[in-house]
């Protein structure tokens, strides 16, 4: 089932990051839908540094451009499907400290749920953005995505 859900982010990530960069095209777009896109991003790639003891190299609301989310998504995308793909490294614990310094240990699996959630309630946000500047959204639905 992680598999799936893994796909199905990484779907829904590019489905509206392709919407974003069709909308520019004909109107700007709110910053906010940029702000929450970069944001998904950044916790994406902090995620996955966590999981892979890595350093962060950016910060929970760091703000990018579409091009640049399009690239971190692709990379953090590829890297959680690897993990998900790794049978072995889903009961594994991560010991993390947060934004805040706060001290964590969380299991690889429920990383990986929290992602994928996260993920769904900032892409819900962008489409209500979109919808009430007049621009049409995009339905990331997890039955969309089984539909296809």
């Amino acid at each position: 089932m992680l598999l799936k859900l893994c796909q199905y982010n990484n779907w829904a990530n590019s489905l509206v990051l392709n919407t974003l960069i069709e909308a520019t095209e004909i109107t700007p777009i709110p910053d906010y839908c940029i702000t929450l896109l970069s944001h998904i991003a950044n916790a994406q790639q902090i995620w996955t540094s966590r999981i892979r003891c890595t350093v962060q190299t950016v910060s929970v609301w760091q703000l990018h451009d579409l091009n640049t989310c399009k690239s971190m998504l692709l990379e953090s995308g590829n890297e959680l499907s690897e993990v998900v793909e790794n049978d072995r490294d889903k009961d594994r614990i991560i010991t993390y400290k947060t934004s805040t310094g706060a001290d964590f240990e969380t299991s690889v699996e429920d990383i990986l749920l929290h992602i994928f959630n996260h993920g769904t309630y900032h892409r819900a946000q962008i489409a209500r953005q979109m919808k009430e500047s007049g621009l049409q959204p995009v339905n990331t639905d997890y039955i969309q995505y089984v539909r296809i």
